[in-house]
């Protein structure tokens, strides 16, 4: 007999993806903002901070954690531009195409945060 998960699959898939995104930023992002000039730094921790109220929230079936999930998907596909193309600060890895990797991510996030925001109207 099978047991009926607590969360339903399509909040798991939103908290998992905020997951992988937040470990992300904490690793990778946080550490290099930190190495750069300017307050990069702070924008990059307040976003991780969204990530994890995100994560906590829809632990707790409220849409406001999807609300967050959207931002920071959002800014997930314009920071990447923001950086290496307007302010013109190369990769860390010298790599051209790692932006590819942040937009998989954040139409991931965006798109399992709408699915979740949809048939998930009577649980949240």
């Amino acid at each position: 007999m099978k047991s009926k998960p607590k969360l339903p699959i399509e909040l798991q898939a939103v908290i998992a993806m905020l997951l992988i995104q937040l470990v992300h930023k904490i690793v990778r992002e946080i550490p290099g903002s930190l190495n750069l000039e300017g307050s990069g730094w702070i924008i990059t921790i307040m976003i991780s901070i969204l990530l994890f109220a995100g994560i906590v929230l829809t632990l707790f079936r409220n849409k406001a954690g999807l609300v967050l999930g959207i931002i920071c998907g959002v800014w997930m596909i314009f920071q990447p531009i923001y950086v290496h193309i307007i302010i013109a600060i190369p990769d860390q890895n010298g790599i051209w195409w790692y932006p590819i990797f942040p937009w998989i991510q954040a139409i991931l996030i965006i798109y399992f945060c709408v699915i979740s925001w949809d048939s998930n109207k009577k649980l949240l």
